[in-house]
């Protein structure tokens, strides 16, 4: 079948988005589907923009590309004046943005903006499409991938254009809107549901990341809960090609925890005060707004470029991941870990922590803990037996791109 793939997040933007999105695509490539797919252009001057993320071809037939709007421009992060403004570094300093008029002026356009919108500047790039020579027509489904949540719109209007076609639409939500943990609950909530009705309303098929995530949904959308379903995302290196090596028996592991930590999401203070003890050495790498001193046996870095990241996760004996402190959502680093051959702890946290471990331990893959100082400890411990027991690790089938794909399309 031939597939259309339509994502607001260039290839080479770095964020876990993108990881997902090239798990789809795999995971459509290897059930047989040609894909192809439509996409922002990538611009070298954007924010999360790193090259290394871009590797995605080999699985992709056609590629298109959205030419960004003016508006969105003038919005959107760039890294000559902002790509530091938000981050800390280990010596406790911090490099601030918006020196010059041009910097001051979008600033205070995008608070602005951030104040009274219902979905992401990107919004503004969609009417771009009508550019695009693309034959819709033989395309058996679009898939429409978030967030952005702008994604979604691109779908809508090419759907919109193109009332005729027998072409199916699957909406697969990395986030949901209304819920999304990450935006502030205010007077916008009734038009943000009225507009995430409209969007799914329209859909053939709703496919979200999370099972806890689809419960709610459900609840808040009842009539249309009959075409929703969850398919969880997929690891993203293979142990075939890491090897699965064998790990020797160590005094002291080290522990890596790479990815975003900001306070309002993830509490990172129980791991990092485990380590304090001494017992294991501890990397952190990613963008947060807290400053973490450095000690002996604990490294704090910044954000890093995805193949830097990738080389740090290579070395170290455990990778750790740690969920949200509040929400359904389901952080994408637990799955895109999974294919390393090494102990994966998971720390839990919020509200729904018991369902989150029902879950997880489905898998059979991860080391579940609390977030707190003690069974952090426990976890370490455990994950050093396995690695001084020779545990031969596995990726089980419903981590794999494969089954992701096949769950988005319902087959």
């Amino acid at each position: 079948m031939n597939i259309l793939f339509v994502s607001m997040l260039p290839f080479a933007a770095q964020t876990s988005a993108t990881i997902q999105n090239k798990c789809i695509i795999k995971g459509l490539n290897q059930l047989g589907h040609n894909v192809d797919a439509l996409t922002l252009e990538p611009s070298e001057d954007a924010l999360s923009f790193d090259p290394s993320m871009n590797d995605v071809g080999e699985w992709l037939g056609n590629c298109y590309f959205l030419k960004p709007s003016f508006i969105y421009s003038a919005l959107r992060a760039k890294k000559h004046h902002v790509e530091e403004s938000n981050l800390t570094y280990t010596d406790g300093s911090t490099k601030s943005a918006g020196k010059g008029f041009l910097s001051t002026i979008r600033t205070a356009l995008k608070s602005v903006y951030d104040a009274v919108s219902i979905i992401d500047p990107q919004q503004y790039n969609v009417r771009s499409v009508s550019k695009l020579d693309i034959e819709y027509e033989r395309y058996g489904v679009v898939i429409s991938s978030s967030d952005p949540k702008s994604s979604h719109l691109i779908a809508e209007f090419i759907f919109k254009y193109h009332e005729k076609s027998n072409t199916k639409w699957i909406q697969y939500w990395g986030d949901p809107m209304l819920i999304d943990i990450t935006r502030k609950s205010d007077w916008r909530d009734p038009f943000v549901k009225n507009r995430e009705r409209g969007l799914i309303s329209k859909a053939d098929r709703i496919v979200y990341a999370s099972p806890l995530t689809l419960v709610a949904q459900k609840l808040l959308y009842p009539e249309y809960s009959d075409k929703m379903d969850y398919a969880n995302q997929a690891c993203s290196v293979s142990l075939k090609s890491e090897g699965n090596r064998k790990h020797e028996a160590k005094e002291i592991v080290t522990v890596g925890y790479f990815g975003s930590y900001p306070s309002s999401i993830r509490n990172i203070q129980p791991l990092y005060n485990a380590a304090c003890s001494g017992s294991f050495r501890l990397i952190i790498g990613g963008s947060s707004d807290l400053h973490l001193e450095e000690a002996k046996n604990i490294t704090v870095l910044g954000p890093m470029p995805y193949s830097t990241t990738l080389e740090f996760e290579r070395q170290v004996d455990i990778l750790v991941c740690i969920c949200n402190n509040k929400g359904t959502q389901i952080p994408a680093k637990i799955y895109y870990c999974a294919g390393y051959p090494k102990p994966i702890i998971v720390i839990l946290d919020g509200e729904h922590k018991a369902e989150l471990r029902s879950f997880l331990d489905t898998f059979g893959r991860f080391i579940l803990c609390d977030n707190d100082e003690d069974s952090i400890i426990w976890a370490i411990q455990r994950a050093s037996k396995e690695i001084s027991t020779l545990r031969n690790y596995n990726i089980p089938e419903e981590l794999t791109p494969r089954y992701m794909a096949s769950k988005i399309l319902g087959s």
